[in-house]
């Protein structure tokens, strides 16, 4: 295993500790200040396609935003881990239409979504650093979903301050996001959007 590697995963078990130790009303108040911050955003406000996701332990929390957007007439969509380990876009219509996935979340039922029709993707990790780079769990489930995505789209990590970092040491694989929201900041990856 290479030092990158070491680092990278030494980062995710750093992160996930601290994340854990978040209490519910830290995850309640921090998820209401990025909502707030998020909701301001003008990919956001203009976007009818709009792919988010449901939290996952202390994951920061949106899904009363996107639930408001979709009572407002917006499409909005969830992952959903398939079978051969690949993430797919669901169109998300009510919590009714949903089962457990296999890490427990809830995921939507129904067919697959275009992904050529997403405007916005709503990215979670458990570190981000300034190139937009982000680390999640390992299994490289948004890597893979992200490059098939409308290029135009929109992609918008989401998390707390404590979880940027200088350098996540990224692989060819990973696929940075353009911007990246928390309960305190925005970091600015790529301006075009704006």
């Amino acid at each position: 295993m290479t030092d990158n590697n070491l680092k990278r995963q030494e980062m995710r078990r750093k992160m996930t500790a601290i994340r854990n130790q978040l209490t519910l009303a830290e995850v309640t108040q921090y998820s209401q200040q990025i909502a707030d911050r998020v909701s301001q955003l003008q990919p956001l406000q203009k976007a009818q396609v709009i792919m988010g996701f449901s939290a996952f332990k202390n994951e920061v929390r949106l899904m009363q935003l996107l639930e408001r957007w979709r009572e407002q007439g917006r499409t909005i969509l969830l992952p959903r881990v398939e079978k051969a380990g690949n993430m797919i876009a669901v169109e998300f219509t009510g919590w009714e239409n949903t089962s457990s996935g296999p890490f427990g979340i809830r995921e939507p039922l129904g067919e697959p979504f275009d992904t050529s029709k997403i405007e916005v993707v709503l990215t979670p990790g458990l570190v981000f650093d300034y190139k937009g780079y982000r680390l999640g769990y390992g299994k490289g489930y948004y890597d893979r979903f992200l490059p098939q995505v409308n290029p135009q789209a929109f992609l918008c990590g989401v998390c707390y301050e404590f979880q940027i970092t200088e350098n996540i040491f990224p692989t060819e694989s990973d696929w940075p996001v353009h911007w990246i929201v928390t309960e305190r900041s925005e970091i600015v990856i790529n301006w075009d959007y704006f």
